[in-house]
């Protein structure tokens, strides 16, 4: 129970933060408690992957999810059906393959770590990856910071 729940909370629930990677561009990135995720710099509609900073957090989503397991199977036992385990690893794999499919299509990159700095001017957190992505107010600070 405690692999499906951390696939599917990595997936729901992570942190984002906006702010320009030197010598680049401002991007949002996403990840917690390291930044794995952001838009690519090559091209439109990419996404870039750090392979290191993905590991480290699916790590720490899996401890929290095995703490609230074991929890909540000392005060109650959970018992979920084959039929139900074997529904979700198929709809699961679906979901991956579908992923790897338009990860290969919109020519994401996938690295082993970050390769360059960055420079924080906010963060929250987003489910579903619905967060405001107004630039505009940060578009001040940015032009402080890089001194225009």
């Amino acid at each position: 129970m405690t692999l499906p729940l951390t696939l599917i909370s990595f997936g729901i629930i992570t942190k984002w933060s906006y702010g320009i990677a030197i010598d680049a561009k401002d991007v949002f990135f996403y990840g917690f408690p390291m930044i794995y995720k952001c838009e690519g710099f090559h091209t439109s509609l990419s996404t870039q992957y750090f392979l290191i900073e993905m590991t480290i957090n699916l790590l720490t989503y899996f401890a929290f999810c095995l703490i609230i397991t074991l929890t909540l199977n000392r005060i109650w036992k959970i018992n979920i059906s084959k039929r139900i385990s074997k529904i979700f690893w198929i709809v699961y794999a679906v979901l991956f393959l579908g992923f790897a499919y338009l990860s290969n299509d919109l020519d994401d990159r996938y690295s082993i770590k970050r390769d360059f700095e960055i420079k924080i001017f906010d963060s929250g957190i987003t489910i579903f990856g619905i967060h405001s992505t107004d630039r505009e107010k940060y578009q001040t600070e940015y032009k402080n910071w890089n001194g225009k």
